[in-house]
């Protein structure tokens, strides 16, 4: 199974508009297009990373579709990883061959798509892509002269009880290229990194001690994605403009350290930035 890269992110909200705000002047995210899909029930704003992926922030237009349901029971927040493949036929045949519960297999044009049951809580997206790039999109928005250089989305983390098993699920089943593991001291966590074609990745993460960030997202949310990577070419500088958008940060970045940024700056996602050349 060929996992080409990180494709884009959705993160659901209640309101477009006051979202699309708080990601052009907070985060000093670049605003590219904005539209609906009728067919899903979506209004969308597109925020496009330096290399061409992106993040769309998703407001559903009824409140009894899936994304509605979502906001309903979770609140708002990440909803949907799309991973780029060469085919779709290929991978669901696959997939299914795995015991992966899958959705949207019927669609003659539409992505199908791999239950959170069969992926530690993630809702994954098979986006078919041809050749080494993004399709290109138009921006139909103003470029904004003061936007954070945000290089591209560099990996996400997903929280689960049992390291082990998620292994299993992420690369027996789905057919992920197991990179590493290894075990944080000073994080609590036992780790697993796969990796994307493009060099991108997920990491599988159990916290091994009670008193640990990810143990307690685990009890309030359950399995799932715990946090989003945003690659950043100068981080000094963009922690200066968030810290005067307003943003609440977590960490400055001082002598190496970690920044992230709160969910209540974000529409409930916890990024972290992370210094990229």
């Amino acid at each position: 199974m060929r996992y080409k890269w990180l494709d884009h992110l959705a993160i659901a909200v209640k309101s477009r508009e006051e979202a699309t705000a708080t990601y052009k002047n907070v985060l000093g995210m670049q605003l590219d297009w904005e539209g609906q899909s009728d067919g899903t029930g979506i209004y969308q704003a597109f925020f496009h990373m330096e290399d061409g992926h992106f993040l769309a922030l998703i407001e559903p237009m009824v409140p009894d579709n899936a994304v509605g349901r979502a906001v309903e029971s979770r609140g708002e927040g990440f909803y949907v990883v799309s991973l780029a493949i060469d085919s779709k036929a290929d991978a669901i045949k696959e997939l299914e061959a795995n015991g992966v519960r899958l959705l949207n297999t019927d669609s003659a044009t539409g992505p199908a798509f791999v239950h959170p049951k069969s992926a530690n809580g993630m809702l994954i997206q098979l986006a078919e892509r041809t050749g080494d790039q993004m399709p290109h999109r138009e921006s139909n928005v103003a470029p904004q002269s003061e936007a954070i250089n945000y290089k591209w989305i560099d990996h996400l983390v997903i929280a689960v009880n049992d390291l082990e098993q998620g292994i299993i699920t992420y690369r027996d089943k789905l057919g992920m290229t197991l990179d590493r593991t290894a075990e944080s001291e000073a994080l609590g966590l036992k780790q697993a990194f796969f990796r994307m074609e493009n060099g991108r990745f997920l990491e599988v993460a159990e916290p091994v001690t009670a008193d640990n960030p990810v143990r307690r997202g685990l009890d309030r949310r359950g399995e799932g994605v715990y946090l989003v990577a945003l690659a950043v070419g100068n981080m000094a500088k963009a922690v200066e403009s968030l810290k005067a958008r307003g943003a609440q940060l977590i960490g400055d970045g001082a002598d190496g350290g970690q920044v992230f940024i709160h969910p209540r700056s974000t529409h409930g996602v916890l990024y972290q930035l992370v210094q990229r050349d």
